[in-house]
């Protein structure tokens, strides 16, 4: 045996009949409030300042440093000496012999 039963409420109404608090209007303070801080800073906003910034702190984090060795370039632009090769596992060595003689 199956019921269904359908309700066809707003989701106002529906909040009416539980006792929740009606939010709009604070939801819109908030919508209005956001609107006037991403204007804000869209009139300050100048993309090379940002660059710059944001590029001048990249360059100071390890991550870049790590990158910048692996390039095996330094930052004043000298050639670094090269890492050693990674050495091929036994198993790697077999499993490249076994396609090359098969």
């Amino acid at each position: 045996m199956q019921i269904r039963i359908e309700i066809d409420v707003k989701p106002e109404e529906l909040r009416r009949f539980l006792g929740l608090p009606d939010v709009a209007g604070l939801q819109d303070d908030v919508v209005q409030f956001l609107r006037e801080k991403v204007g804000q800073v869209n009139e300050n906003f100048n993309p090379a300042d940002f660059v710059k910034g944001n590029f001048d702190q990249l360059r100071q984090s390890p991550a870049w440093k790590k990158l910048m060795t692996r390039l095996s370039v330094n930052l004043d632009g000298e050639q670094m000496p090269e890492p050693p090769a990674p050495k091929a596992s036994a198993k790697r060595a077999r499993r490249t012999t076994r396609k090359k003689s098969g």
